[in-house]
């Protein structure tokens, strides 16, 4: 690699080869055209989630999807009025909600599921698991690159606003 545009190039073609795979690979999927690529990810973030047990709330989407609470907030509703998630209060904290799916989007979640873990066997094929801890320690850096240039860009934005 010569340069680090390379990298981000590299990155989104990867992000769309994954795309392709997600969405054209399963035939149950194709089922569900209707649904966005990060509809059916946030569904098979929540099967795989209460098949362990876990209760899953909006922040766990933000942490773990790296996206905004408004975003977050957008696509639960709208997967709300498609009945495919549910809102639950929780006993220990009225303001808290749990997001679980609905009996009408477990198929759909079961085969997301099921493609998830097609998707990470491709992506693991070939890779010592020294390799994939390496290879995870150097997302995750990159990831945290991303997310402090993000934080520094707002807040020369406020810096920039204070001084109008």
């Amino acid at each position: 690699m010569n340069n680090n545009k390379e990298i981000s190039l590299r990155l989104r073609t990867i992000n769309h080869s994954l795309r392709r795979f997600f969405d054209g690979n399963s035939e149950i999927m194709k089922e569900f055209e209707n649904l966005t690529c990060s509809n059916k990810w946030i569904m098979g973030y929540l099967f795989d989630a209460q098949e362990r047990g876990t209760d899953v709330f909006q922040r766990d989407f933000e942490n773990n999807f790296g996206i905004t609470r408004s975003t977050v907030s957008k696509m639960l509703t709208l997967l709300e009025k498609k009945k495919l998630v549910q809102r639950v209060s929780v006993s220990h904290d009225a303001r808290l909600k749990k997001i679980v799916l609905t009996e009408k989007s477990r198929y759909i979640a079961e085969a997301m599921h099921k493609t998830l873990d097609e998707i990470e066997t491709c992506l693991k094929s070939g890779f010592s698991d020294e390799e994939l801890l390496q290879l995870s320690g150097f997302l995750e850096r990159i990831q945290n690159n991303l997310d402090s240039a993000d934080k520094n860009e707002k807040r020369a934005e406020k810096r920039g606003r204070k001084n109008d």
